[in-house]
């Protein structure tokens, strides 16, 4: 079986519309049903822009009220992830949310642990947590939502910490003592620049932020001089395609610059993003570029990448390789689908974070 990683998921974008329906009832707010899902209810509407993304996202977080429903949403997304044959993935979660709303994330970390362990359990797949602060809130929230990244931790399997939001809200370099901090506490930082911002963003992303990897950076494409930068500074991007499609920041799969990526030598790799909103899996988010021509080689080196970015102490990125190399002869999107979970629980997983007491 073809083993894949993802490292570019948000918890919030992934809630199926079943479990949205059943968030949407508990919390007694019908409007959310038909403001986000087609009148089947059984698939979201399209965003139309990124606008509309931003819309939706915040109608579906209107239902994710509790840690119970935070644990309803991570063993969705674990299944989902395991029915694509994912076996480990470095989930976003929205702290800057939480806290904006009020809510202490540690309760709700404890939840998403709880998850992650029986996910790791029952289907093989491990997964890991990014919390993300939101830029147009500011460096002062950042702070605070570094601290409960730091005081939730690896026990309750955080890896590392990032910032998303609009990046025309703020520059990169006035979260660069949070991620320096963060950086300093053994997480790894990741910030999303690049998706509708400037090519400036990225740069900014990298000299003045100094992060380890950049989401989407998709402004970066049309920049010699900034892939050399990509390249030179080893920094890893958190290439999101059908997500840029779906808002609109790309007007069809044929346009995207997945090509420039490669071509320069960015270490990169293919991710969901939001892929309950776009009706997006990570197997097709592959099996895609591999028909406009992109080689099987080229697909698995992504991959071997992706293994080598993530967040993970060394010796688990090589187990984790491992069972990459074991689907070599059939790169991701180079065959057909195998939908089981893998044999064996990835490294790491077996023990799991510990549920919350």
């Amino acid at each position: 079986m073809k083993a894949l990683v993802e490292l570019h998921v948000h918890l919030e974008g992934s809630v199926p519309p079943v479990l949205l329906r059943e968030l949407a009832a508990r919390h007694g707010q019908p409007g959310v049903v038909s403001a986000c899902l087609a009148p089947d209810g059984e698939r979201y509407r399209p965003c139309g822009d990124f606008a509309g993304f931003l819309r939706l996202i915040k109608a579906v977080c209107a239902v994710l009220r509790t840690p119970s429903d935070y644990h309803a949403a991570a063993l969705a997304l674990g299944n989902t992830l395991a029915d694509n044959g994912i076996v480990y993935a470095e989930v976003i979660v929205g702290y800057g949310i939480l806290q904006r709303d009020g809510r202490t994330p540690l309760p709700y970390q404890r939840a998403l642990a709880e998850a992650a362990a029986a996910v790791a359990a029952r289907r093989g797949v491990r997964m890991a947590w990014l919390p993300d602060s939101v830029r147009q809130w500011g460096p002062d929230a950042a702070w605070r939502d570094l601290e409960a990244a730091v005081a939730a931790g690896p026990a309750l399997g955080v890896v590392g910490y990032g910032v998303g939001g609009d990046e025309r809200a703020a520059p990169a370099a006035a979260f660069a003592p949070v991620l320096a901090a963060a950086r300093g506490e053994g997480l790894g930082t990741t910030l999303h620049a690049g998706e509708t911002g400037p090519p400036e963003a990225v740069r900014d992303a990298v000299l003045a932020a100094g992060v380890d990897r950049v989401g989407h950076a998709l402004a970066a494409a049309a920049a010699p001089a900034l892939l050399q930068l990509l390249r030179e500074t080893e920094t890893f991007v958190e290439l999101c395609p059908g997500s840029n499609v779906a808002t609109g920041v790309v007007p069809d799969r044929d346009a995207y610059p997945l090509a420039a990526f490669l071509d320069a030598g960015v270490r990169c790799c293919l991710n969901t993003d939001d892929p309950a909103l776009f009706g997006l899996t990570l197997r097709g988010e592959y099996a895609a570029v591999a028909a406009r021509g992109l080689a099987p080689s080229r697909a698995a080196a992504m991959q071997r990448d992706a293994v080598a970015a993530a967040f993970l102490p060394a010796a688990e990125r090589q187990a984790l390789q491992a069972l990459l190399e074991e689907g070599a002869a059939s790169p991701p999107g180079g065959g057909p689908e195998d939908p089981s979970p893998p044999a064996a629980p990835p490294p790491g997983s077996a023990a799991g974070p510990p549920p919350p007491g």
